[in-house]
């Protein structure tokens, strides 16, 4: 820009400036708005009438009542999971969240959300299902 004056430059340099200010505010606002779009989403995918199964990056699975998924932190209560005995895979069974582990946690999970892979709701006749209602039973 030598062939500008000073002064032409520093006009040139305000625009740009602001050009791409604005540009910023748009990505921004537009950010904000798709956020605001997409709140809620998730949400109403869950079926409050069953359980989820939550699939963490870690590979652990936990099946439960999701709640507030489009948060940060979403909740699981009612939590189970499965323990597999010596570890051989084909010996798990379902365990209720607080009763086998030493710490005694309350029966719910607080996961941070960059953790969940993907959930699924579960059909009210899945083995998993059927065997948190005879487990219920039991107790």
């Amino acid at each position: 820009m030598s062939w500008l004056s000073k002064k032409d430059q520093s006009s040139v340099v305000a625009v740009i400036a602001s050009a791409a200010g604005l540009l910023l505010i748009v990505v921004l606002g537009l950010k904000i708005y798709w956020l605001a779009v997409k709140s809620g989403e998730e949400e109403k995918r869950i079926d409050p009438t069953t359980y989820q199964a939550v699939f963490l990056a870690d590979e652990q699975i936990y099946f439960g009542k999701l709640k507030d998924i489009d948060s940060s932190y979403p909740v699981l209560e009612d939590v189970y999971y499965i323990m597999l005995e010596n570890n051989d895979p084909n010996s798990g069974r379902l365990v209720k969240l607080g009763q086998e582990e030493p710490h005694s946690p309350y029966d719910q999970m607080i996961i941070n959300r960059d953790h969940i892979l993907f959930w699924e709701n579960l059909k009210p006749d899945s083995r998993v299902i059927q065997t948190i209602r005879n487990l219920k039973l039991n107790q």
